[in-house]
């Protein structure tokens, strides 16, 4: 859902608030909320004729009317639709009336993008694809779609700026500003670019407007009042007053300080007050990393929204699953109902992809914040390759172990035990998870989990990143190897 304006003073108040760092609320992951599983393939086994189950679902649009649209990787541009006659229905993809876009002819599904809206009814559907060597440049770019208020395509789709080279960089970002022009981000470039006029003509004036942070790759877009903010694939960040004329190329986005320093940020939406949601990619093998947060614009708060839902039936109860090479589908409609998109699959199969919504009276209900929203989980994650040592007592067994393990990318682990019985080998599985009790410091936090091959689990403890060569357990855990509070981690040189 567009902004129209959100006041400056809004604005100016949130970005105080986030280089002064006048609040000193501690990180905070609250309890959140369920979302409501709306479309998959385990709600839709056997789609009616007319039907589908979404593919890595991109960003959509809700036109007047109440008919929302979403990319979708396999059926492209489409409309979503009842598949029963309930009031509140479980949701499919249409097949018929939808706009086809260059799918992908190998079976990785192709890249659908954000879709922006305008007020004269076209939707700006970007549209990077996966296998730029099969599909051709031409094939690709920003589609401007004429849809009505009924949800029908009221005359062909067209490309735009296509002398500008757009399609090269692939577009996968797309936001309307206050000024009327669309604003574009890319798949292989940090590039933002400022499409001038985009609803008439097909050769517009493309300019540039600045870059993400570090100038690397972007994937979602929203504008609150004149600033626009950026999702990219290791920050959330922002271009003060980016409508502003005198931004030709300088205007570089400043990074924002939320706890998710280095993790893919998917999916962006402002409900045209004072929320802006953004999504965590997250990582496969940290569960419920995948997770939407809210910023507030007027006190520069993070609230934690969700990670994930079950169905109405209280069955297919899972964490989200986003794709941090993507852009996933995150929107608000026009009765402020936020609509999430994933895909199980990482975006490799067809049919894999699902629908989630949270009703706009729940949204409201989540109060309160703190000044950093993550625990920044990645950190540790990207720190414990190599091997590590500690010394654990256990008060079970009155044995102190000398516990050497080395973390593997794929989430095992081998370790060294040594005790007073002598030294013995171990391997297993390593995982990270949120914390369970979020520690007053600023610092990288996770729950820290390793359990042998036989099931046994040897240590289970929440753990703070001190620097990258040590981390420590504050709280109280489990495990039979010990997992005592204050104990320190120490890494061995790589």
């Amino acid at each position: 859902m567009n902004s129209a304006s959100n006041g400056k003073a809004l604005v100016v108040s949130f970005i105080t608030t986030l280089f002064v760092a006048c609040v000193t609320a501690a990180p905070a992951h609250a309890a959140g909320v369920l979302a409501e599983l709306r479309s998959s393939a385990a709600l839709l086994p056997l789609p009616s004729a007319g039907e589908a189950v979404p593919t890595a679902p991109a960003g959509g649009v809700d036109v007047a009317g109440g008919q929302l649209w979403v990319c979708d990787a396999a059926q492209g541009f489409a409309p979503v639709v009842a598949a029963d006659s309930n009031i509140d229905p479980i949701l499919a993809l249409g097949t018929v009336g939808n706009l086809h876009l260059p799918i992908s002819p190998t079976t990785t599904p192709a890249t659908c993008g954000q879709v922006a809206h305008d007020a004269s009814g076209n939707a700006y559907v970007t549209q990077g694809v996966v296998d730029t060597k099969v599909t051709p440049s031409v094939a690709r770019g920003i589609l401007r779609v004429p849809v009505r208020s009924t949800g029908a395509l009221t005359a062909s789709a067209a490309y735009i700026a296509t002398t500008a080279g757009l399609d090269g960089d692939q577009p996968t970002a797309a936001a309307i500003g206050p000024d009327g022009n669309l604003y574009v981000a890319f798949l292989k470039s940090g590039n933002i670019k400022r499409v001038v006029g985009p609803a008439v003509g097909s050769t517009q004036v493309v300019q540039s407007v600045g870059g993400t942070p570090g100038g690397h790759p972007g994937r979602a877009l929203a504008f609150v009042g004149n600033d626009l903010f950026i999702g990219s694939i290791d920050a959330l960040s922002v271009i003060l007053n980016a409508t502003s004329p005198s931004c030709q190329g300088g205007c570089n986005a400043v990074a924002l300080s939320d706890g998710f320093s280095g993790v893919a940020h998917t999916g962006l939406a402002f409900d045209g007050i004072d929320g802006l949601y953004f999504t965590m990619a997250g990582n496969p093998l940290i569960l419920g990393s995948s997770q939407v947060w809210r910023l507030s614009m007027s006190t520069g708060l993070y609230t934690f929204v969700a990670q994930g839902g079950a169905d109405r039936t209280g069955s297919d109860v899972s964490n989200f699953a986003f794709v941090a090479s993507k852009t996933n589908l995150l929107m608000l409609d026009a009765a402020s109902n936020l609509w999430i998109g994933d895909d199980t699959s990482n975006a490799t199969a067809v049919g894999a992809g699902r629908l989630w919504t949270i009703p706009a009276a729940t949204l409201a209900s989540l109060q309160g914040g703190a000044s950093v929203a993550g625990t920044n989980i990645q950190a540790i994650f990207n720190a414990l390759h190599g091997p590590w040592f500690v010394s654990l007592f256990s008060l079970q067994t009155g044995v102190t172990t000398q516990f050497v393990p080395t973390f593997n990318a794929d989430g095992t682990f081998t370790a060294t035990l040594t005790t007073s019985a002598g030294v013995s080998t171990d391997a297993g599985v390593w995982q990270l998870t949120p914390p369970n009790v979020v520690q007053p410091f600023g610092n990288p936090q996770a729950h820290l989990t390793l359990a042998d091959t036989q099931g046994v689990v040897l240590f289970s403890n929440d753990i703070l990143l001190l620097n990258v060569d040590r981390f420590a357990s504050e709280t109280l855990g489990t495990g039979s190897l010990g997992a005592l509070g204050g104990t320190v981690w120490v890494k061995f040189a790589p």
